[in-house]
């Protein structure tokens, strides 16, 4: 079984939403697009389930440096 962590809002600009993992050991931080995307900025614990933030995100697997579209 993975770990799940929650992320929570540290910014958001209106147009991006920057979501961090608080644990410690993990540090993971991506940038959500409002209009579509994300970019991830620190991977943190590839194997962790990560979700929370104010879209109910569920984000797992992202490689560092990933830059996906919707």
């Amino acid at each position: 079984m993975y770990a799940m962590h929650r992320m929570s809002v540290e910014a958001d600009n209106g147009d991006e939403i920057l979501l961090v993992c608080p644990d410690p050991a993990c540090g993971r931080r991506v940038v959500v697009k409002r209009a579509g995307g994300l970019v991830v900025l620190e991977q943190g614990d590839f194997y962790a389930t990560h979700s929370g933030g104010s879209l109910g995100l569920s984000i797992t697997g992202i490689q560092s440096g990933a830059s996906t579209r919707r």
